[in-house]
């Protein structure tokens, strides 16, 4: 996919119809690259409303427009990879299938369901369709049939844990460290910081400073500080 993006990055008529978006800081200047679109709408930049609000407008136009769709791919890309590696499955199979799902999030997404963090809502849809949409069909089938239909008139509303990962996921693609990853599911494993740190052995306060720090990294990546 980097190879693609490379070929379509800078072709004229690509960059003629991605500046009549309008979504950059000079919405007036032609684009050289589809790049400036990426970091417009906060592709590996900390979290920011503007851009959130940017990407929100892409999704929008991306429910009719391909190349729109393709660039709210690259642009949520290094969340999907997240996730394949938390799920330990790194191959072409497992890589393609997220992407497909993606693709159809992209496409049919709702910005109105997710007021904010909309990067986050489309990782998480992705990750949904892809990795426990099947499991959730098959055990439906031991429901009744009106409960079954019930269930299919419904779009997918990602739980709170659902929704936790797709922060998680990019929280590690904005640069949160493998070791503050993981003190995250620890902590949510674990009853107290005060047990955590008799595992970890170290002190209770260390675990508290830890934690405290983690939180407002994630704070800012949901955009709610």
């Amino acid at each position: 996919m980097a190879r693609e993006w490379a070929r379509l990055r800078t072709r004229p008529d690509h960059l003629a119809s991605a500046t009549d978006w309008g979504l950059t800081d000079d919405a007036t200047r032609p684009l050289q690259s589809l790049d400036d679109v990426l970091a417009a709408v906060g592709f590996q930049q900390a979290p920011d409303r503007t851009a959130d609000a940017r990407l929100r407008r892409l999704v929008e136009i991306a429910r009719d427009d391909e190349l729109a769709a393709r660039v709210v791919l690259q642009r949520i890309m290094p969340g999907l990879l997240a996730v394949v590696r938390r799920r330990r499955g790194m191959t072409d199979h497992v890589f393609e299938e997220l992407v497909a799902a993606a693709w159809i999030a992209i496409r049919t997404f709702n910005p109105d369901r997710s007021p904010i963090n909309t990067a986050a809502a489309l990782i998480s849809d992705a990750d949904y369709a892809a990795f426990r949409a099947a499991g959730r069909r098959m055990s439906s089938t031991e429901c009744p049939v009106d409960a079954q239909i019930d269930d299919r008139a419904h779009v997918h509303e990602p739980s709170a844990c659902e929704q936790l990962a797709a922060v998680l996921a990019e929280g590690a693609a904005a640069g949160m460290t493998d070791d503050e990853l993981e003190l995250v599911r620890q902590l949510l494993e674990t009853p107290t910081a005060i047990e955590l740190a008799k595992v970890l052995q170290i002190t209770p306060r260390t675990i508290r400073n830890r934690r405290d720090r983690i939180t407002a990294k994630l704070r800012d990546i949901t955009l709610v500080a």
